[in-house]
């Protein structure tokens, strides 16, 4: 009776015929076809359009690769600036060619133009070689003819000439004030400082402390420089000899 091979075994067995017959494959097929291609002169292709340079490639059955695009302040954008293999060398049929395109004037990165003044940031620009494009008067918190918005973020990589949006703060809306600071000051001092501004005490909350005098103001909301509505109130946290709200 016959023993039956263990099935690692047969495993083993398939796999070592497929290794012999891909080295048959190579030996009679593949390597015979990259021996016997035909053999030619690599032209020079450094300088031309990158068009023009594919087709001539193409014409003698190379592969040309495109990689990515460099500055050469030499060559014009969209020329070649180098090749690999070099123009002169013997290659077979096929063979891939790397070329390297020139991406013209190089990129320059945006500036931070927030809180400058428009006559700033068209300066900072020209000198980058870029534009000031589009004035939007907005709205803004910020101080008025200050910059608050810039349609490239600073530090992105942009081509010379590009133009560039800006939105510039024509102040807060009208009938807006910015809330003054009233810390540390008496109840009676607050509500002088807040009248002026044409705002008043709100809602008043009492604290103990032990150091400060009775009317103290310790906390105030909305905080200092908070735009609110002209008449508006003011929250205080206050001082008091004892313990507790009132």
């Amino acid at each position: 009776m016959k023993k039956k091979l263990p099935k690692i075994a047969k495993i083993a067995l398939i796999v070592l015929a497929a290794f012999f017959l891909f080295l048959i494959v190579v030996d009679k097929v593949i390597l015979p076809y990259y021996v016997s291609a035909p053999e030619l002169k690599l032209p020079d292709v450094v300088g031309k359009q990158k068009d023009f340079a594919i087709q001539l490639l193409k014409a003698d059955h190379l592969n040309p690769i495109i990689l990515s695009a460099r500055y050469d302040e030499n060559i014009p954008a969209g020329h070649i600036i180098y090749q690999k293999p070099e123009a002169g060398e013997t290659v077979k049929e096929n063979r891939r060619v790397y070329l390297y395109v020139s991406g013209g004037d190089p990129l320059v990165k945006m500036p931070e133009l927030i809180n400058k003044t428009v006559r700033d940031a068209k300066i900072t620009l020209e000198r980058l070689g870029l534009v000031l494009d589009s004035v939007e008067e907005v709205q803004s918190e910020q101080a008025a003819n200050t910059i608050v918005s810039q349609q490239y973020p600073e530090g992105q990589e942009l081509d010379k000439g590009t133009s560039v949006a800006i939105k510039v703060s024509i102040g807060p809306e009208v009938g807006m004030i910015r809330v003054p600071n009233i810390l540390g000051k008496s109840l009676n001092e607050a509500e002088a400082i807040l009248r002026q501004n044409s705002l008043r005490i709100g809602k008043k909350i009492y604290s103990h402390s032990p150091t400060l005098l009775p009317n103290t103001v310790v906390d105030q909301l909305p905080s200092e420089s908070t735009l609110v509505s002209v008449g508006d109130s003011v929250d205080v946290v206050i001082t008091e000899s004892g313990s507790g709200d009132k």
